[in-house]
């Protein structure tokens, strides 16, 4: 739970999972315990990836992704956006570029750049990085200008986004992550 919830002390864990600190001191030093969970960190991030790119989800759900992955431990956040955001910055300069030279522009990259374009333009409410400037600057023409259009969208995700900022605060998710977190270890335990 640490590893996925970061900031999460062993206390607060043990409080919600019914399992002694002491126990939880003792696996922290485990050296078996350890690896398994850098095991379950390289899985997560990397079929947290391939679902993230190979699946469409509504704009609402960008958002509650976006904020479950900016609460992760900080190493398991990293893990999740830098290979997700090299991916999505080559592609975004691929399709920049083909369109620049008049080439076509494949569905399969225009709706795999939609859906990483979601998730980071969401991500950036959540958790602001540096390539903020990149994506409004580079990828939010190309998707308004051209994804969108050529995808047939109806809308346009700015309005819908900032009305989901307003009425969906990160506070809140946050209280309902950690509701859902009680629940989940409830059958576990």
């Amino acid at each position: 739970m640490q590893a996925y919830l970061g900031k999460a002390s062993l206390s607060w864990i043990a409080d919600h999972s019914s399992i002694s600190l002491e126990l939880l001191r003792q696996w922290r030093q485990e050296p078996r315990f350890l690896l398994v969970m850098d095991w379950s960190k390289a899985i997560f991030a990397k079929v947290f990836q391939e679902n993230l790119a190979l699946q469409d989800y509504t704009l609402r759900q960008y958002y509650y992704i976006a904020a479950e992955i900016s609460l992760l431990e900080e190493s398991l956040r990293v893990a999740v956006r830098v290979p997700l955001y090299q991916r999505f910055k080559k592609l975004g300069r691929r399709l920049i570029s083909r369109r620049q030279n008049s080439l076509s522009l494949p569905k399969y990259d225009l709706r795999l750049f939609r859906r990483l374009f979601l998730f980071f333009l969401n991500l950036e409410q959540h958790w602001p990085s540096s390539a903020k400037k990149r994506i409004a600057e580079e990828f939010l023409p190309l998707a308004r200008d051209v994804v969108w259009p050529l995808l047939n969208e109806e809308h346009w995700v700015e309005p819908t986004l900032k009305s989901l900022q307003q009425t969906d605060p990160l506070p809140r998710i946050r209280r309902e992550l950690a509701n859902k977190l009680s629940e989940t270890l409830e059958h576990f335990v």
